[in-house]
């Protein structure tokens, strides 16, 4: 992340993931082609409420939209993208948003107008469209929109890979919840980031791991939530693809020195967390996550989608999980997320007042119902900005001392990224979790 000086830290931090990948741009991170469309069938999920409109260089009428709708995709075409951040930007009913699209980007792509749906627009109003460095195709084109449950006051479960991924993906869903945020892992991977302080190998990730386990337990305060919702189970970073491939076998810290092996579990408000036992084992992760499902008995749990993220601990948090709820049986609400998008790192693209958009995905597998755009208001991306900025492996660490500090280059920056006016969910059930692992153990 910073500080980089070697091949090997390099390859850290691509293990761990969960730091910002400081490289140059890289192709292996942007693996899908820009000319390739985008497909996600909206029109075809389960929850879906389509429309058909027409769409003009200069916008499209507003169709007679569900009320009670709170997402909406429109289907488009780009023609060409050029320039360094081509977007497109929608103003209609005092409502303005845009979003940015690849330099070089065509074919078909979804435009996040949930916005709208707050606008109170009348059935016929005219939704002014321009572009800037973006041209699209004019004719029909599909409005996609959901209904969703109001997430005010319901039981919510976020379910972190590391410390700063619940910030990332959803700190503007659990400042509004009923939500308890449970990270998994200590974070104790990645780059050198306190070399300077800790200069032996072993002891800075130990000191890491504690500082970002700390991170994961204090955070979450500033959105409001009580100490006793915030738990981290200690689990070591970059491993759990390992606990997967060795169970019944426990599997050791790959970087931090540790003496006692639940070390970060012990740093847990949570009395009964601190105390219960701790096996680097699959199993184990397994029966933690379904204690915490019996715990919080969420209406909707909160996780990354194994698809859409290429983080191997993400998708291995993901597939722990599916494995918890499919152990207790009791069908849930399952929105899933993505930090590391799997066809480009890069994402969400553009300015961060941009709408974060759908990530590149051409294909099946997703098994979704439907989708959720979170809207955040101007205060809740401000407290974000704070959020993000508290997690000390997302900033550089500066000595003050008068030496350059590294910084992480913008297009993979998460102070870019992250704190969008909304956060983007995929939501499935029971069964489409069951399936999403059968098939990801197919692949």
């Amino acid at each position: 992340m910073h500080k980089l000086v070697s091949i090997l830290t390099f390859l850290t931090i691509c293990l761990s993931g969960c730091s910002n990948i400081n490289t140059p741009l890289n192709p292996a991170l942007e693996s899908f082609e820009r000319v390739d469309d985008y497909d996600y069938g909206l029109a075809n999920l389960e929850g879906a409420n389509s429309h058909s409109v027409t769409f003009t260089q200069d916008g499209f009428t507003w169709p007679s939209v569900d009320q009670d709708a709170d997402t909406a995709f429109l289907e488009l075409f780009l023609l060409r993208s050029s320039g360094l951040y081509p977007a497109i930007e929608i103003n209609a009913g005092g409502t303005s948003l845009n979003q940015y699209f690849e330099q070089g980007g065509q074919g078909r792509r979804y435009l996040d107008v949930s916005p709208l749906l707050q606008a109170n627009l009348e059935p016929g109003e005219f939704v002014r469209v321009t572009g800037s460095g973006a041209a699209w195709y004019s004719g029909r084109a599909t409005l996609v929109a959901f209904r969703n449950p109001p997430l005010e006051d319901r039981r919510v479960l976020i379910v972190a890979p590391h410390p700063d991924d619940a910030e990332i993906a959803a700190f503007g869903v659990y400042q509004t919840a009923n939500a308890d945020v449970v990270t998994v892992t200590a974070g104790d991977a990645g780059g050198f980031n306190f070399i300077s302080l800790w200069p032996d190998a072993g002891e800075h990730y130990r000191a890491k791991g504690k500082i970002r386990t700390l991170d994961s337990l204090t955070v979450p305060l500033l959105a409001g939530l009580q100490p006793n919702a915030i738990r981290n189970l200690g689990y070591y970073d970059a491993t759990l693809r390992q606990l997967w491939l060795a169970r019944p076998n426990s599997v050791a810290p790959p970087l931090a020195v540790l003496q006692d092996p639940g070390f970060y579990r012990r740093l847990n408000f949570d009395a009964e967390l601190r105390e219960r036992k701790f096996e680097s084992t699959w199993q184990a992760l397994v029966a933690d996550l379904r204690r915490e499902l019996e715990r919080v008995q969420p209406e909707i749990v909160f996780a990354p989608h194994p698809r859409l993220d290429r983080h191997l601990d993400h998708q291995f948090t993901a597939l722990a999980l599916f494995e918890a709820l499919s152990e207790r049986g009791e069908d849930s609400e399952i929105y899933l997320y993505t930090n590391h998008a799997i066809g480009n790192e890069a994402f969400p693209l553009g300015h961060r007042q941009g709408m974060t958009g759908l990530p590149a995905w051409r294909g099946e597998g997703l098994h979704l119902k439907r989708l959720y755009s979170h809207l955040l208001t101007d205060e809740d991306q401000r407290m974000k900005l704070v959020a993000l900025e508290a997690m000390h492996d997302l900033r550089p660490f500066d000595l003050r001392d008068g030496n350059d500090v590294e910084t992480v280059p913008v297009i993979y920056d998460y102070f870019r990224r992250a704190a969008r006016p909304n956060e983007i969910f995929f939501v499935t059930n029971l069964d489409g979790a069951r399936a999403i692992y059968n098939e990801f153990f197919e692949q």
